[in-house]
C-alpha cells in the first residue's frame, strides 16, 4: 500500500484524486491546499486520512512515500527539493516551472537524486494518442507529416485563468502537451519555432497574451502548428489532425461527438491512393491519472523510466519557453 498526499486541491487535484481513488494498493493519505476549506471539503469527498494548509508535516512523516504536485508551476521546484529531502517519491504537474532557468535547475536535481519523478505529460497514457502515435509510426500517412492542432478555451471564470496567467502562457500551459506529441509521433526534434501573438480581452497583463500560435518544423521534414487561446469571445475549440503524403487521421475526442460518445475517442483514418476512409472508436479516459500513477509505482518497484522521460521534457518545455519569448516579443 503506498500513502499517497496530494498538493493543491483545485481542478488538476481533483482530476488526479477522482482517478485514483478506487486504486486498491492506494491510500490517500493527506490533501494539502492554502484554503483550508478546499482542503477539508476534499478531505472529505475522497476520504483522505487527513488534511492541512502546509505540506511539511507530510514530507516529514516517513509513512508518506509518494507527493502528487498539482500547484502552480512557481512552486514546482521547491516541493521537488523538499521531496528529494526526504525521499518521497514524485507526481508532478506540467509545466515543471516557469522558465528556463529553474528548469534546468529541475532537470538536474530529477538526473542526480534517487526518487522516482513523472511529469504530467498526461496524453503519453491517453490510449487514443498512443494508437495515433503507433499509427504514424508504422507508416499510416505516409512520411513526412503535417500536424494541426489547437486548444481553445472560451472562458468563463477568469479568476481561474488570470491565475495560470501569472505563471504560464496559453502557448507554454499545454503547449508542453503538443510539442512533445510532436515529437514522440514523429521521432524528430524541434529544429525551428515561430508565431504570433495577441491580448485579446483587458483582463490580460500588459506583459504577456491570452492567445498564441506557434509553428514548429521537424527535423525530419515534418511541420506543425499550435494553437491556444483563452478568452471572453474565443470560441472553445479542440483540432488534433495528422497529414501525410499517405494518409490523414484526425482525433475528436468523446466529448466533442454528441451523438456517440458512449463510443469514446473517434479516430478518422483517410488512406490514399485507396482513397479509403475507417473509423476506430477508443473507449479511453481523457486524463488516465491513475496510469500516471500507476506508472510512477511501477518506477519504484522494477526502476524503470518515466513516460516521458525527464530529457523529453526538458526538450519540449525548452521549445515552448522559445516560442514564448518570440511571441511576447512580437505579439501586439
Amino acid at each position: 500500500m503506498y500513502n499517497v498526499v496530494l498538493i493543491g486541491c483545485g481542478h488538476m487535484g481533483s482530476v488526479h484524486l477522482d482517478d485514483i481513488y478506487m486504486m486498491e494498493n492506494v491510500c490517500i493519505y493527506g490533501v494539502v491546499d492554502v484554503d483550508i476549506e478546499r482542503a477539508k471539503l476534499f478531505a472529505r469527498k475522497y476520504h483522505a486520512v487527513s488534511f492541512d494548509v502546509s505540506y511539511e508535516r507530510y514530507l516529514q512523516d516517513e509513512n508518506t512515500d509518494i507527493i502528487i504536485c498539482a500547484t502552480y508551476p512557481e512552486s514546482h521546484l521547491k516541493i521537488l527539493k523538499e521531496c528529494v529531502k526526504y525521499h518521497k517519491h514524485l507526481l508532478c504537474e506540467k509545466p515543471i516551472t516557469t522558465n528556463l532557468k529553474q528548469a534546468e535547475e529541475f532537470v538536474s536535481i530529477v538526473q542526480s537524486s534517487d526518487i522516482k519523478v513523472q511529469i504530467g505529460y498526461i496524453l503519453r497514457f491517453n490510449e487514443t494518442y498512443k494508437k495515433v502515435a503507433q499509427m504514424i509510426q508504422e507508416g499510416a500517412v505516409g512520411h513526412p507529416i503535417i500536424m494541426r492542432m489547437n486548444q481553445n478555451h472560451h472562458v468563463m471564470d477568469w479568476e481561474k485563468y488570470g491565475m495560470l496567467l501569472q505563471n504560464a502562457s496559453p502557448i507554454v500551459d499545454c503547449g508542453v502537451h503538443y510539442v512533445d506529441v510532436c515529437r514522440w509521433f514523429t521521432g524528430s526534434d524541434v529544429a525551428g519555432v515561430s508565431g504570433i501573438a495577441m491580448r485579446t480581452d483587458h483582463e490580460v497583463p500588459q506583459d504577456t497574451y491570452n492567445y498564441g500560435l506557434i509553428t514548429l518544423k521537424m527535423a525530419d521534414g515534418s511541420i506543425a502548428y499550435y494553437e491556444a487561446g483563452w478568452g471572453n469571445t474565443i470560441a472553445a475549440e479542440n483540432l488534433k489532425e495528422f497529414i501525410g503524403p499517405l494518409g490523414r487521421i484526425r482525433i475528436t475526442e468523446r466529448t466533442n461527438r454528441p451523438s456517440c460518445q458512449e463510443e469514446g475517442d473517434l479516430i478518422e483514418y483517410y488512406s490514399y491512393p485507396e482513397k479509403e476512409y475507417k473509423t476506430i472508436n477508443v473507449n479511453c479516459k481523457r486524463r488516465p491519472t491513475g496510469a500516471q500513477l500507476e506508472h510512477l509505482i511501477k518506477m519504484i518497484e522494477e526502476d524503470i523510466p518515466a513516460t516521458p522521460t525527464i530529457d523529453e521534457v526538458f526538450k519540449s518545455f525548452e521549445t515552448v519557453i522559445e516560442a514564448d519569448r518570440i511571441l511576447k516579443q512580437n505579439q501586439n
